[in-house]
């Protein structure tokens, strides 16, 4: 699983900070913190709906990666950091090249019954997944008496995902949510 941090500089609310007590300061990056750990977790949540062409054109159900993913956050008075963890988090920064860490070759779903499923999954559930001599892909028989096979992985050295910018809310969103929790928080406190 990878995760990337999430960091925003506000120049227009160095003066503010500035001017804050260390408690209150820690208090105000754990305000801008929440709120852009929130941001980043709708912003995936609903980028999750409409990115699913993977598992739709598989007859697949969605693994939930995005919308499961770890959005976690630390502040102090110096400042507040979140981080997301969750597969392929990394294509927001650019293309992403997967290769095989223990095996040697990775297994590429074809099929619905293998999409977010590994074959270790697969073979405890009592499906003899087999690689047939001389080709590329993993397959199984639905009717072991058949001659006839399914394949449902195709096996590669690596693959490249594509960069998704919009996979994590933009900087501008990120800041304008950071500044209005920081006005909220100095709002409150002045009250």
């Amino acid at each position: 699983m990878a995760d990337i941090s999430v960091n925003i500089r506000t120049p227009q609310l160095d003066g503010i900070i500035e001017r804050l007590e260390p408690t209150a300061r820690a208090e105000l990056h754990a305000e801008i913190a929440a709120e852009i750990s929130e941001t980043v977790r709708d912003h995936l949540r609903s980028y999750a709906l409409a990115h699913h062409k993977t598992a739709h054109g598989l007859g697949a159900r969605p693994t939930g990666n995005l919308e499961d993913a770890k959005v976690e956050s630390s502040s102090g008075e110096d400042g507040a950091t979140v981080t997301v963890a969750a597969l392929g988090i990394r294509r927001a920064l650019g293309p992403l090249t997967i290769t095989p860490r223990f095996k040697q070759a990775l297994t590429i779903p074809v099929a619905a019954i293998a999409y977010g499923r590994s074959v270790a999954y697969l073979k405890s559930h009592g499906i003899d997944v087999f690689r047939p001599k001389g080709k590329n892909y993993l397959a199984y028989k639905e009717n072991p008496k058949s001659q006839f096979s399914t394949v449902i992985y195709i096996l590669a050295k690596k693959a490249t995902l594509k960069h998704e910018p919009e996979l994590l809310p933009g900087g501008d969103e990120l800041t304008k949510n950071a500044v209005e929790a920081a006005r909220y928080y100095v709002m409150e406190e002045s009250a």
